[in-house]
């Protein structure tokens, strides 16, 4: 099972930026890894370990809106 579902809120392990996940990749026991939407408007794709949770909420729908460049 992954550790974030579409929606959250994370951060990268380098707490510089946050984001929202978009889609998750679980396949069986393998660890999950996760499209992320960053608030600077970018998005990438990153494994389990390099992200961490960005608010106590750990669930937030619909209630990110990236800033503007």
């Amino acid at each position: 099972m992954s550790k974030y579902l579409k929606g959250n809120i994370v951060k990268h392990q380098s707490g510089e930026i946050r984001g929202q996940v978009v889609t998750v990749f679980a396949q069986g026991n393998f660890p999950a890894s996760y499209h992320v939407q960053w608030d600077d408007g970018t998005w990438s794709l990153h494994a389990e370990k390099e992200l961490e949770w960005a608010n106590s909420d750990r669930h937030v729908e619909n209630d990110f809106s990236p800033r503007a460049r």
